[in-house]
């Protein structure tokens, strides 16, 4: 099932848009707070945004495994940060999953990087997890499983001034 990838723009993009507004209201409540935030808000899907990842480029993908205690009975866990150039080139998206549950990240040809980001969305899983389906325009695709999503935007003159 989905509402706005490449596969459904060709036909009634609007009616698809409609459609995810409607499963959006249905899982409301269980959607973890994050991705709810990001997928209500306009700037997020409105390509003219500045901060909206339509058309940002892959800088760096990281699966990070974490020992939240040392020694101790809580397990380890994985989360995965991604670091985009923003769509204008300037400044820098970070997505951040904290508890990476899976992820299937398919590309048939990246020899030239993955190419923009181009269409995404959020679903919940059968188990009731997060789900975040990113289209790339080398045909890519990823598939991230997760409790949530922590979003980070900085302009490129923070950037500098933060080194």
């Amino acid at each position: 099932m989905s509402f706005l990838l490449s596969e459904n723009r060709e036909n009634d993009l609007w009616g698809y848009w409609k459609r995810y507004e409607e499963y959006f209201e249905s899982v409301r409540d269980r959607m973890p707070p994050g991705a709810l935030k990001l997928a209500l808000s306009l700037e997020w899907y409105d390509f003219s945004v500045h901060t909206c990842p339509h058309d940002s480029r892959l800088e760096e993908c990281r699966i990070i495994e974490v020992n939240p205690d040392p020694g101790g009975p809580i397990p380890f866990h994985c989360s995965l940060e991604v670091k985009l150039c923003g769509g204008f080139q300037d400044g820098i998206i970070c997505l951040r999953y904290p508890r990476l549950l899976g992820y299937n990240i398919h590309s048939l040809d990246c020899e030239h990087g993955m190419g923009d980001w181009l269409y995404d969305e959020f679903r919940l899983s059968d188990n009731g997890h997060l789900l975040h389906e990113i289209e790339w325009a080398d045909g890519g695709r990823w598939l991230i499983e997760a409790d949530d999503i922590e979003f980070n935007w900085r302009p490129f003159e923070a950037e500098i001034g933060s080194k």
